[in-house]
């Protein structure tokens, strides 16, 4: 199964729509958004107009002053819950298949998150999109493999584990294990690298992040079967074009896959 980098498009600076055009030049089909970079002035009409497919949308992001995963009242859970439901709405009018929250912040939280993930993830298949949950360093679930045990307790076939491999530098976790641990409960990629203390979202090879390291994570993903695209969030650096970092990963993944494929 042929994969494809999708570019995560919520990190440019605005405008967002003259960011999806320079990714279009450099030969990107697919994007990753968050519902307020789905909401800019034009970005709608760009996306259609240049052919780019939306691959997967973070719900939580930018929510709304008040509303929270966290929340310990059940009319803020309540709340959040109803707004998430319509940002899957918005999914959906935009074709993406995945959608995913990051972990609540607080541990002692985790067992109100697991209660309300079932609901979101029902909603989410009924628009035809898989729910996942991102294991964020510093949150309730920081590793992968904690966050693969969580997804697989609350048990809802379609909650998914959202791999981020940047993340698992500052877990020291081996990404291509995690992969082959999740199975079928891997719904989403996100690659980008960084120093191995901080989440900098750099560019691949530019950090921890080693070649061969690279190369047994996208063979594991083929092994696997993983039929999603592989979201390259990264940030921009000083007097670096972050189109340039995009458009130097999107060549490298597609070159890397491209020896697997004669393996």
């Amino acid at each position: 199964m042929q994969l494809f980098p999708s570019a995560c498009i919520w990190l440019h600076e605005p405008p967002i729509d003259e960011a999806l055009k320079r990714l279009k030049i450099t030969a990107y089909h697919f994007v990753d958004a968050s519902p307020s970079a789905l909401e800019a002035p034009g970005v709608q009409d760009t996306l259609k107009g240049l052919g780019l497919k939306v691959s997967c949308v973070v719900l939580d992001s930018d929510l709304p002053s008040g509303l929270s995963l966290d929340g310990k009242e059940d009319g803020t859970r309540r709340k959040t819950v109803e707004h998430l439901k319509q940002a899957l709405k918005k999914c959906e009018s935009v074709g993406a298949q995945v959608a995913y929250v990051c972990s609540c912040a607080d541990k002692r939280q985790l067992d109100r998150f697991g209660q309300i993930l079932p609901e979101l993830a029902e909603e989410a298949a009924q628009h035809g999109i898989k729910l996942c949950i991102e294991h964020v360093p510093g949150r309730a679930l920081p590793a992968a493999a904690g966050a693969l045990a969580f997804v697989e307790k609350v048990g809802h076939p379609n909650l998914y584990l959202l791999l981020d491999v940047g993340h698992t530098l500052l877990s020291k976790e081996k990404p291509w294990e995690i992969i082959e641990a999740a199975g079928k409960r891997l719904g989403y990629v996100q690659l980008n690298d960084n120093d191995g203390k901080k989440d900098r979202h750099w560019a691949l090879l530019d950090g921890r992040l080693t070649m061969e390291d690279l190369i047994k994570t996208l063979a594991a993903l083929k092994k696997a079967g993983y039929g999603s695209t592989l979201g390259l969030e990264l940030k921009p650096k000083p007097r670096i074009s972050l189109i340039s970092d995009f458009s130097r990963n999107h060549n490298l993944i597609l070159r890397i896959l491209g020896e697997l494929e004669k393996l």
